[in-house]
Protein backbone atom coordinates (compact mmCIF):
# COMPACT_ATOMS: atom_id res chain seq x y z
CA UNK A 1 0.00 0.00 0.00
CA UNK A 2 1.20 3.25 -0.94
CA UNK A 3 2.08 5.85 1.95
CA UNK A 4 2.88 9.53 1.96
CA UNK A 5 6.19 10.84 4.18
CA UNK A 6 4.65 14.39 4.64
CA UNK A 7 1.53 16.24 4.15
CA UNK A 8 -0.16 16.79 0.61
CA UNK A 9 -2.38 19.03 -0.67
CA UNK A 10 -4.73 18.46 -4.13
CA UNK A 11 -8.00 19.38 -5.40
CA UNK A 12 -10.39 16.88 -5.97
CA UNK A 13 -12.76 16.13 -9.07
CA UNK A 14 -15.00 18.78 -7.68
CA UNK A 15 -12.36 21.38 -7.09
CA UNK A 16 -12.23 21.10 -3.54
CA UNK A 17 -8.88 21.11 -1.44
CA UNK A 18 -7.81 18.10 0.18
CA UNK A 19 -5.11 17.62 2.30
CA UNK A 20 -3.66 14.13 2.85
CA UNK A 21 -1.20 12.76 5.26
CA UNK A 22 0.98 10.12 6.19
CA UNK A 23 -1.42 8.49 8.51
CA UNK A 24 -4.13 8.63 5.54
CA UNK A 25 -5.50 6.01 3.10
CA UNK A 26 -4.33 7.90 -0.27
CA UNK A 27 -7.54 7.17 -2.85
CA UNK A 28 -6.66 6.22 -6.67
CA UNK A 29 -7.47 9.79 -7.49
CA UNK A 30 -5.56 11.64 -5.61
CA UNK A 31 -2.54 8.97 -6.31
CA UNK A 32 -2.15 10.37 -10.17
CA UNK A 33 -2.16 14.18 -8.90
CA UNK A 34 0.60 13.48 -6.15
CA UNK A 35 3.46 13.62 -8.94
CA UNK A 36 6.51 14.56 -6.61
CA UNK A 37 8.66 11.33 -6.08
CA UNK A 38 9.63 13.00 -2.64
CA UNK A 39 5.86 12.81 -1.01
CA UNK A 40 6.04 9.32 -1.02
CA UNK A 41 7.37 7.38 1.73
CA UNK A 42 6.41 4.02 0.01
CA UNK A 43 5.78 4.94 -3.78
CA UNK A 44 2.69 3.53 -5.01
CA UNK A 45 2.18 0.53 -7.84
CA UNK A 46 1.15 1.94 -10.70
CA UNK A 47 -0.13 -0.53 -13.09
CA UNK A 48 -0.69 1.10 -16.01
CA UNK A 49 1.20 4.33 -17.09
CA UNK A 50 1.00 8.22 -16.38
CA UNK A 51 -1.35 10.10 -18.05
CA UNK A 52 0.53 12.85 -21.10
CA UNK A 53 1.41 15.39 -18.44
CA UNK A 54 -0.84 18.40 -20.62
CA UNK A 55 0.68 20.76 -22.59
CA UNK A 56 0.19 24.63 -21.79
CA UNK A 57 -1.71 26.73 -24.25
CA UNK A 58 0.61 27.83 -27.16
CA UNK A 59 1.30 31.82 -26.31
CA UNK A 60 -0.88 34.65 -27.99
CA UNK A 61 0.88 36.44 -30.80
CA UNK A 62 0.00 39.73 -31.16
CA UNK A 63 -1.89 41.07 -34.41
CA UNK A 64 -0.02 41.39 -37.28
CA UNK A 65 0.56 45.86 -38.22
CA UNK A 66 -1.25 46.90 -41.55
CA UNK A 67 1.44 48.48 -43.63
CA UNK A 68 1.09 52.06 -44.72
CA UNK A 69 -0.30 53.01 -48.08
CA UNK A 70 0.60 55.13 -50.35
CA UNK A 71 -3.00 56.90 -50.19
CA UNK A 72 -2.11 57.57 -46.45
CA UNK A 73 -2.24 60.95 -45.47
CA UNK A 74 1.32 62.27 -44.71
CA UNK A 75 1.16 64.72 -41.81
CA UNK A 76 4.10 67.03 -41.09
Amino acid sequence: MARLSTYVHVTDDAGRPVVLGPDDEVPAWAVALIVNPKAWAEAPDVAEPAAEPVKPPAAKRAPARRKATADAVQRD
